[in-house]
């Protein structure tokens, strides 16, 4: 790779003009048609005002400390002082806490506090009226402790032998707020809507079955009726003559040939 030629290198930084101050401006020394006045631009050192709030309103005056603000930008000051160890950096200031000892009271104290109540509403405190809550568990608990040492009182003893019912009731749910009516209805179309679902199946092969237990129920019956009927009427088979016999299977003679 070849090295640049002096050409390729013939860049020169602009001489700066008399009265030249460092930009705060956006500026290019090296671009020869970036014209800036050589004492900068007004905008640049006038005291900047309040941006404005809307597209018609109008720029107001910068309050006290906004200048004081500006003004310490441009002196480029910090009121930190210099690092006697690090030269170019500052010294890290750290804050005194001053009010320690509160802090740390008020966070106890609030700790006591929301012990101490919750304390009290889980093991003393008696909720709706003794009957049956969450904290009933805390509070027969506290019960048994004062009964075994100290004894208890006609109230707490029921309390603690005799529980009272809530009185909450919950009622049922209907199934189409927890199953979805994809699977509580049969999806059905144009096209299926003639086509037996499974529910229409077994309604029919329930009807069937009910048909048939009536049928076999009838046959039942007079099975039963014929028997009982036999029992109370014996048929008795007599033998007729011969000559009977044959006098019934002989044809008669019609009337007129025709009757």
């Amino acid at each position: 790779m070849s090295e640049p030629s002096e050409k390729d290198l013939d860049i020169q930084r602009r001489p700066n003009p008399k009265g030249w101050v460092p930009p705060r401006a956006p500026y290019n020394p090296y671009d020869p048609w970036d014209i800036r006045p050589p004492e900068g631009y007004p905008s640049e050192f006038n005291a900047p005002r309040k941006s404005p709030k809307g597209f018609s309103s109008v720029p107001a005056e910068n309050t006290q400390y906004g200048k004081v603000n500006d003004t310490m930008n441009r002196l480029n000051y910090s009121p930190r002082p210099m690092s006697d160890l690090y030269p170019g950096q500052y010294k890290v200031l750290r804050r005194v806490d001053t009010n320690r000892r509160l802090y740390l009271g008020s966070r106890y104290f609030g700790l006591f506090i929301t012990v101490s109540a919750f304390t009290y509403a889980a093991f003393f405190y008696r909720w709706n009226g003794g009957s049956e809550n969450v904290f009933s568990e805390f509070y027969r608990s506290r019960l048994r402790l004062k009964e075994k040492y100290v004894g208890l009182n006609e109230e707490e003893h029921d309390d603690l032998y005799h529980q009272k019912d809530s009185g909450v009731r919950i009622k049922g749910v209907k199934d189409s707020q927890y199953i979805p009516d994809s699977l509580r209805k049969t999806p059905e179309n144009d096209l299926v809507l003639s086509r037996p679902s499974e529910k229409h199946i077994l309604e029919a092969e329930r009807i069937q079955q009910q048909e048939e237990e009536r049928m076999l129920k009838e046959l039942d019956y007079h099975e039963k009726y014929l028997q009982e009927y036999m029992q109370k009427n014996p048929i008795v088979n007599e033998e007729q003559p011969q000559e009977l016999l044959d006098a019934t299977r002989k044809p008669r003679k019609k009337w007129l040939g025709i009757f």
